[in-house]
């Protein structure tokens, strides 16, 4: 890590970094939340091809929606 706290201050920066990702969870629109979670769940089994048809958009779309996902969830953390 890059900051060498205390576990009492790691455990509080981690707190906040997860307050901080429910917040930006919830504040997803409901289509983003259900991408994200059929991406968490299931991201081991189905491909991005298999993402996309569900949602109807290309396989293409779908790895652009989730990767720009992920890194609005990670900026929402730092």
């Amino acid at each position: 890590p890059l900051y060498e706290g205390s576990p009492m201050e790691d455990a509080v920066l981690r707190n906040l970094r997860l307050e901080n990702l429910r917040r930006a969870i919830a504040g997803l629109d409901v289509q983003d939340q259900n991408l994200l979670s059929l991406s968490l769940r299931y991201g081991e089994k189905l491909t991005m091809e298999e993402i996309g048809q569900i949602y109807g958009i290309s396989r293409m779309a779908a790895s652009k929606r989730l990767k720009k996902l992920y890194q609005k969830l990670e900026d929402s953390v730092l």
